[in-house]
């Protein structure tokens, strides 16, 4: 099978419309084997997550997504920001970039410097370095980013809540 990524967006996005209908109407089952997190959760029925031969995860892609079982699964589905054990939990967690706020009101906090503000049309990527030197990504809504806009260099507490937080295996 050709490597979908070779494709421009839009016929990407059509050959995987085409690839989940031949499966739906042929009624067969295909293995598709990528390194794209997109790819993955847009035509999988089921995601297999592997590291060096072995299956870390095997779970709908929405499963996967939303309650990834490690460090590694969280980091390599992309999306999600690892927090070490702190006070309000007592292991690594992860917890998903559209879930930061710079708006002040969730009980959970994380100070950090803008690093990086990058417009992708739909939304705002801003990055962020904790007091620690971690890398965390915000993905805000256009409306959110210029309801609170900020600029490389600025100090910001991102919020999320308990809720937001998922528990990971090292």
């Amino acid at each position: 099978m050709h490597h979908l990524s070779a494709l421009d967006p839009f016929l990407r996005q059509r050959m995987r419309e085409e690839l989940k209908r031949l499966q739906r109407d042929l009624g067969i089952t295909f293995i598709h084997v990528t390194h794209s997190q997109d790819e993955a959760l847009a035509l999988a029925d089921l995601v297999v997550v592997m590291q060096s031969g072995r299956i870390l995860q095997s779970a709908p892609p929405r499963d996967v997504f939303q309650h990834p079982s490690t460090v590694f699964v969280a980091r390599f589905m992309g999306g999600h920001n690892i927090l070490p054990p702190g006070p309000h939990w007592p292991t690594q967690v992860a917890v998903r970039t559209d879930r930061m706020r710079l708006d002040g009101t969730h009980p959970y906090q994380l100070p950090g410097h803008i690093t990086a503000v990058e417009y992708h049309g739909l939304h705002i990527r801003l990055g962020l370095e904790d007091p620690a030197g971690t890398a965390h990504s915000i993905l805000l809504s256009e409306a959110d980013y210029h309801a609170h806009p900020v600029a490389l260099g600025d100090h910001v507490v991102a919020g999320f809540g308990p809720d937001d937080l998922h528990p990971l295996a090292t």
